[in-house]
């Protein structure tokens, strides 16, 4: 007689242990003797993943569904696998069985959130964190989530009541204390934010992104010497910390220091060479000095990367118009239009430009568009750069 729960419990021990080859051998030996255990398949599944061995993980959990087709974990188990390879649809028909199967399964229900987030599908994505909350009301994780997705639409005082509630529930969350005071830094109260970044450094003196967090608000604060000294900082803890080169790059332009500025830049170009706003920022610096034909190729690099990168299309119009090439300057500033139709600024050059080609009639169309946004209470101007 198979003793099926004991040689399961041993192929959870190797688990736990993080010994996965022990794993998959037992949980073989296990299917071996009982080729219809779905959870023999599901945990096999589970050390394949964990040892990188994503088709032999899917294979298991397709198993694992075919003898127990009510199996949830084997669902969500399935959706991770596709996330990591960016499947994210898969991974929501994946979740969705999931929730088919256990609507209370508060993994399916966060990991569909976190899908829904990768696709850009940031209601979908509140509704999953909202379930995940109302299911389990101690769940920090959910209102990370959630708040993020607040941040990142620009829904700040929602993301900063959940950032809270995660530093409520787990005090010495680093994560968190560092987004709340960039939370902070976007509704103007520096104050706040540096004390979140200083409890963050007390927490964890060799956090670079707390060091890097609070030279920008000291940045902010006009604090030049402090923020330089924290952005500094971050990068003695890890020398190949592009982020803290990146903003030291912005430190620099910002005080008038080009050619430091364009030494960060450049340096993080070498350890990320897909990097579209270090290519667009080191572009900028290039037009300050003067190097118009190094800006247009940094431009170039920033678009071929990130087609929809508004601001270096911008910022390529204004390089182009100054070369004299003025057709191609109000294609460029028409393209940012079509990404951004309420950016001003750039209804503003292409009138300049049109001018410049003798269009009078279009010049005028466009500052009446641009008079017409300043008018407007409505209208946000995009914060492109």
């Amino acid at each position: 007689m198979i003793d099926e729960k004991e040689i399961i419990n041993l192929g959870l021990d190797y688990l736990r242990r993080k010994e996965y080859d022990q794993a998959v051998v037992t949980f073989t030996r296990l299917i071996e003797l009982s080729p219809k255990c779905s959870a023999a398949w599901y945990n096999r599944g589970i050390a394949s993943f964990a040892l990188g061995n994503i088709d032999a993980a899917f294979d298991d959990y397709n198993q694992a569904i075919v003898y127990d087709a009510n199996d949830a974990n084997a669902y969500v188990a399935m959706g991770l696998a596709h996330v990591t390879r960016k499947n994210y649809d898969a991974a929501i028909d994946d979740y969705n069985h999931a929730i088919e199967c256990n609507p209370n399964h508060l993994e399916a229900h966060g990991n569909r959130g976190n899908a829904f987030e990768m696709t850009k599908q940031y209601k979908e994505a509140i509704k999953e964190y909202n379930t995940v909350i109302e299911l389990n009301t101690g769940d920090y994780r959910a209102y990370m989530n959630r708040a993020y997705v607040h941040l990142i639409t620009g829904d700040f005082e929602k993301a900063l009541a959940d950032y809270t509630k995660v530093v409520e529930l787990n005090p010495a969350n680093i994560k968190a204390l560092c987004y709340r005071g960039d939370v902070y830094i976007k509704l103007n109260n520096l104050q706040l934010a540096l004390q979140d970044f200083d409890h963050a450094i007390e927490l964890a003196p060799q956090n670079c992104e707390a060091f890097i967090n609070r030279g920008l608000a000291k940045l902010a604060m006009g604090n030049h010497d402090g923020a330089l000294a924290d952005l500094n900082q971050a990068i003695r803890i890890n020398p190949d910390n592009t982020k803290a080169l990146y903003y030291r790059g912005i430190f620099y332009a910002r005080v008038g220091d080009l050619v430091q500025a364009l030494n960060d830049y450049s340096e993080v170009l070498e350890h990320v060479t897909d990097d579209a706003q270090a290519y667009c920022y080191r572009g900028v610096v290039h037009t300050r000095m003067g190097n118009m034909a190094e800006a247009i190729k940094d431009y170039n690099s920033a678009i071929e990367i990130d087609r929809d990168y508004a601001i270096a299309w911008y910022n390529r119009g204004l390089v182009l118009r100054f070369q004299g090439n003025y057709q191609e300057a109000v294609d460029n500033f028409t393209h940012t239009i079509d990404l951004t139709p309420d950016y001003i600024p750039a209804y503003e050059n292409r009138a300049v430009t049109y001018n410049m080609l003798g269009e009078k009639e279009l010049a005028k169309s466009d500052l009446e568009k641009m008079v017409e946004l300043q008018n407007s209470k409505m209208v946000k101007q995009p914060a492109l750069v």
